[in-house]
């Protein structure tokens, strides 16, 4: 991109170095013409002959600085054209590179937003795996959790019932002790 910006940069160099030679050259012609027509002019005045008009010789200076104005006026046409050509030309060089630069430049854009799309699908392909797993291991872990939970009741239920046991024991015991101790009184008084 930078050599594309640095050829464009010397390309408008190149062309108001260009432009500036074609000023000085309509200037110097136009310079040029304007020297002709004072020519003509001086020429025109002259009244050397012996009535006090133009000589003949005054004549052919005269047409002879008219030649010189007419070619002159020539070169300045074919300088005008030479210029409209040249600004046609470089016109139409800077649009079709303008419609390239655009063209490469919308190429790029559509790239990127391709590349961008294929992003975007390896992530949503990325998120559903992620989001399958996810929840597997929520199901996993549901299901660890309700094995644990029945483990839970049966070992609730089983200290329940070992509690209930060791009550009954300790009931058992006492009455069986109360039972001793009435036997042996009974014994001690018979």
């Amino acid at each position: 991109m930078k050599k594309k910006l640095l050829a464009l940069a010397i390309l408008c160099l190149s062309l108001v170095q260009v432009q500036a030679q074609e000023d000085d050259k309509l200037s110097r012609l136009m310079s040029d013409r304007e020297q002709l027509i004072l020519e003509y002019q001086y020429y025109n005045q002259q009244n050397s002959s012996f009535w006090g008009t133009q000589s003949k010789k005054d004549l052919i200076s005269v047409i002879e600085t008219l030649k010189k104005i007419i070619n002159k006026d020539s070169e300045l046409i074919g300088a005008v054209k030479e210029a409209s050509i040249r600004k046609i030309a470089q016109s139409t060089v800077q649009s079709q590179r303008e419609g390239k630069l655009t063209l490469e430049d919308q190429r790029n854009f559509e790239r990127q937003i391709s590349s961008l799309k294929s992003e975007v699908k390896i992530m949503e392909v990325a998120m559903k795996k992620r989001e399958k797993t996810l929840a597997d291991l929520q199901n996993q872990l549901e299901s660890g959790e309700e094995l644990r939970y029945g483990k839970d009741k049966v070992i609730t239920v089983l200290a329940v019932a070992a509690f209930i046991l060791l009550l009954y024991a300790i009931f058992l015991q006492v009455r069986v002790n109360s039972l001793k101790a009435k036997t042996v009184r009974r014994k001690k008084k018979v």
